[in-house]
């Protein structure tokens, strides 16, 4: 097992709620989670919290088939960062404020406009999702200046380095690398 982030108390996803509310209640703010998948279906996830210039983590280890609880009902924003763990890394997590259903992501391989559902766990395995980037509801890929993220093959980017600069080509094949 890795080592563990300074500041980190490991927690029982029984007790991830209790354990939030009580960060919460000391004036700790959520600034993200994060997920890792290993070997034999287990996950860490990791939960990050600011206060000050003070940083703390709680970590929740899963066993193969077990689900983390939503902390949303503490954190109302934390719906789309679990959202997101659920898509981009398989995660399963219960009693969701709002459930995307496999959509918080294009399908980059869907026609223009159009949304899919999940990825399949067999078929992620093969890409390459962590160099994600938003994609209008046009189809139309919305880039920062500077974006080191290689537009899709054969497509342009166009802007003029001040705010988002867009994909003017064909909406994007499969990415895969």
């Amino acid at each position: 097992m890795s080592a563990m982030l300074p500041d980190t108390e490991r927690v029982p996803g029984s007790g991830l709620v209790g354990a939030v509310a009580r960060l919460h209640e000391e004036g700790w703010r959520l600034i993200t989670a994060s997920c890792v998948r290993r070997v034999g279906d287990t996950f860490t996830v990791l939960y990050h919290f600011e206060k000050g210039e003070a940083l703390r983590h709680l970590r929740v280890e899963l066993g193969p088939g077990e689900a983390v609880p939503s902390i949303a009902g503490v954190h109302a924003s934390a719906f789309l960062v679990e959202n997101e763990m659920i898509e981009l890394q398989g995660l399963r997590v219960t009693d969701l404020a709002i459930d995307y259903g496999g959509r918080l992501y294009r399908d980059i391989g869907e026609p223009e406009g159009a949304f899919a559902p999940a990825i399949l766990l067999e078929q992620a395995a093969d890409l390459r999702l962590d160099a994600c980037v938003p994609i209008t509801p046009n189809g139309r890929e919305m880039r920062a200046p500077g974006s080191r993220v290689p537009p899709a093959e054969g497509a342009g980017v166009s802007g003029n380095g001040h705010g988002p600069a867009t994909h003017d080509g064909p909406a994007p094949g499969k990415v895969g690398r």
